[in-house]
């Protein structure tokens, strides 16, 4: 494995002009890639197949399909996409948080003994 500091440029390095266009000029490349695949990519998932289908219901019922069949991936994308997954992420924090609150509670309580 490379060092991690082997790719860092010095902090006191600064960036010639050409150095700065040519950085510039690769990200807006780059921009314009991913808009054309996300444009290409939209595009084939509303086409519909010959079941009168579309792509994007198929690839649904897919991902429904491996997560009832215990692929926790394809569940933990589903809440992702639901937006449910931050919601259990921070009810799991607040009990732990409150494990813990009852845990000091209780060490407290025993200390006043």
């Amino acid at each position: 494995m490379a060092n991690k500091n082997d790719n860092l440029i010095p902090q006191a390095h600064v960036l010639t002009v050409e150095e700065s266009s040519r950085g510039g000029k690769a990200s807006g490349e780059a921009r314009r890639e991913k808009a054309t695949m996300k444009a290409t990519l939209e595009m084939l998932l509303n086409e519909t197949n010959k079941n009168g289908k579309t792509y994007r219901e198929l690839a649904t019922l897919g991902l429904l399909k491996g997560a009832i069949n215990g692929n926790a991936n394809n569940y933990r994308t589903i809440l992702e996409t639901l937006g449910e997954l931050r919601q259990a992420e921070e009810d799991k924090k607040q009990r732990e948080l409150t494990k813990v609150e009852e845990l000091l509670l209780k060490i407290e309580s025993e200390a006043n003994k």
